[in-house]
């Protein structure tokens, strides 16, 4: 299993469909099944009934935010399934969906989001042959482009820096670890063949360069069961459509005022220097942000820790809350 980690909004989901479209991959957009069952079974040595019933439910739910045209995931076929442990329960399960032109078994599986920057060992005691990608942005772009779509979550550029600065100071603990690899966004968008190539070298399989020409026509005009979602999707999806380009490097320098640059740069620069990042506006010391903005501080640290207090919390009670949301959202 690969898993890709790093603070969303730095490339992961274009670099996951340029991936998926290699032979020897198949890329999870984004469906942190492994997270969701990881602390209550991973020490399996068996089939189990619980756990194929509760991940039906939970991938249902999956589903109806997620365009099946794209990402179809097969829910019927778990009971086909055979495991022996939990990091092969997760890999049958995955070689059921079909996402995209990816059909049944492969040799890797890519498994992208963000929160599993902070699980590196779980996810390591379950396969110690795990790899990593590690992805980075520049923390300015990065929180620029949280402020300008920021969803469900604030645009406060304070509340942004100090949530991109927790991953950064995660991922420099991590960088370097074994079976790992660091990839910064600007160099995927500079040189997106050479990075590519990179990757491959990584897990030691051919490049092709066709991994660059999936059908971007295919991710337009998508519908998903929970039609409150559909707008939300076809932006999300929507980037995919449009070439690598380095149009989105260094974009805070025109759209930032110097407040915004002197804020940011105070809080990410740490442990954004580490990734040769550098700055050139910081004229208060951190704690002196951390007081003046605590609201926006501990938001973003109970974001964190709250992720990582449902972690413990049992599937049945994680999948009633997940009902909820959605049946709340869908009336």
């Amino acid at each position: 299993m690969v898993f890709i980690v790093g603070l969303g909004r730095s490339g992961s989901t274009l670099l996951t469909s340029i991936l998926n479209n290699h032979s020897d991959i198949k890329a999870i957009p984004e469906i942190p099944l492994v997270m969701f069952f990881l602390h209550e079974f991973k020490n399996i040595k068996e089939k189990s009934e619980k756990l194929e019933k509760n991940s039906v439910v939970y991938l249902d739910l999956i589903q109806n935010i997620r365009p099946q045209s794209i990402i179809n995931l097969k829910t019927e076929n778990l009971h086909k399934i055979q495991y022996s442990n939990y990091r092969e329960f997760c890999e049958s399960v995955f070689s059921q969906f079909e996402i995209v032109n990816s059909i049944g078994a492969y040799k890797f599986y890519i498994d992208k989001n963000p929160q599993y920057t902070f699980y590196i060992n779980e996810l390591i005691e379950i396969d110690p042959n795990a790899k990593f990608i590690m992805l980075v942005r520049d923390y300015r772009d990065n929180v620029l482009s949280r402020m300008e779509k920021p969803h469900n979550k604030t645009d406060h550029p304070a509340y942004n820096a100090f949530r991109n600065r927790f991953y950064l100071k995660e991922l420099s603990k991590k960088k370097g670890i074994k079976n790992s690899i660091l990839i910064r966004y600007e160099d995927l968008a500079k040189s997106p063949e050479f990075e590519i190539k990179k990757i491959c070298d990584f897990l030691c399989i051919p490049f092709n360069q066709k991994m660059f020409e999936f059908d971007k026509a295919q991710y337009s005009n998508l519908t998903v069961k929970r039609s409150d979602m559909n707008e939300f999707i076809n932006k999300h999806f929507s980037n995919l459509g449009k070439p690598i380009t380095e149009a989105s490097v260094g974009k805070w320098k025109n759209k930032l005022n110097d407040k915004e640059i002197q804020l940011i740069e105070s809080i990410c620069h740490k442990y954004g220097k580490g990734f040769n990042y550098s700055n050139s506006s910081i004229t208060k010391p951190y704690v002196y942000y951390v007081i003046r903005y605590l609201p926006h501080y501990l938001l973003a640290k109970w974001h964190i820790l709250k992720d990582r207090l449902i972690y413990y919390v049992p599937s049945s009670i994680k999948l009633k809350r997940l009902k909820n949301i959605h049946q709340k959202f869908s009336s």
